[in-house]
């Protein structure tokens, strides 16, 4: 049977294993973001540019493609780091969730808010004129 401190080292050690993933996810998001502002700049580069073909950061490699294909390129990157950013960021609803549960604390109010999908929004506005 184990102690009450063998059992409060471990929700300790259990609390801080979750709150280091929190900073490491925290980290990992900002890291992506300056990737997806860099690349947005890149993209708004390409599409203002007149010119047919433009050189492209692969990896540590220059290449040089044309203007659709460039574009095409930056936009799959743009929703690859943006659906990397979400994943990161459910990951981490979940991770100040678990957290608080160690700490024994009541969930985070508005924590886990999303936002209204368009035709959500729509709806509602349609509704809230009529009340007018």
């Amino acid at each position: 049977m184990k102690t009450d401190a063998e059992k409060t080292i471990e929700i300790l050690e259990a609390s801080e294993r979750v709150a280091d993933k929190i900073l490491v996810n925290k980290q990992e998001i900002i890291e992506l973001d300056k990737r997806r502002q860099a690349n947005r700049e890149a993209l708004r580069e390409v599409r203002k540019s007149d010119e047919r073909k433009h050189w492209i950061s692969v990896g540590c490699i220059l290449v040089q493609m044309p203007k659709d294909k460039a574009t095409g390129l930056l936009e799959k990157d743009q929703q690859v780091i943006e659906d990397d950013i979400e994943k990161l960021r459910n990951e981490q609803r979940n991770l100040v969730n678990e957290l608080r549960d160690l700490e024994h604390l009541s969930p985070a109010l508005g924590f886990d808010m999303k936002p209204l999908a368009r035709n959500e929004l729509s709806a509602l506005q349609t509704n809230l004129l009529k009340f007018r």
